[in-house]
């Protein structure tokens, strides 16, 4: 039986959900496109990118829920944990920004870089939504 669990004795624990992912909905990956959205200090486009996020997550747990035959905890959990990692490196994107916009004095010229790096961010998490489906 120990045979069986053998590759999780070399998984990493996943991080933590960060408090500030942990509303107003139950899903954090949600939650950090709210955050993003509801934000008023991004544009249009990052605005697109954090819809895109929260539609994948969304496709991402739907395709899980309904996989025919059923996906195996082994399958459910490598998809999970790659969600969760996307989920992170974007919100680290999005503290970065916010962080660094508040203490421009809210000048967007003087952020574009890490504006950019959220963008990044939020495709890189996308992507990594997608590949989870396909894989």
């Amino acid at each position: 039986m120990t045979g069986d669990w053998e590759w999780l004795r070399g998984s990493q624990p996943s991080s933590e959900v960060p408090e500030q992912l942990c509303a107003p909905t139950a899903s954090p990956a949600l939650n950090l496109g709210v955050q993003v959205i509801g934000s008023n200090i991004v544009g249009n486009d990052v605005v697109e990118l954090a819809a895109r996020y929260m539609a994948e997550h969304a496709r991402l747990e739907l395709w899980m829920g309904s996989h025919e035959p059923p996906l195996g905890f082994r399958q459910q959990f490598a998809r999970s944990r790659a969600s969760s990692e996307a989920l992170l490196v974007a919100y680290e994107a999005w503290v970065a920004f916010e962080t660094a916009y508040r203490a421009s004095g809210k000048k967007v010229d003087q952020v574009r870089d890490g504006r950019e790096r959220l963008k990044a961010a939020l495709r890189g998490a996308t992507d990594a939504l997608i590949r989870a489906r396909i894989e």
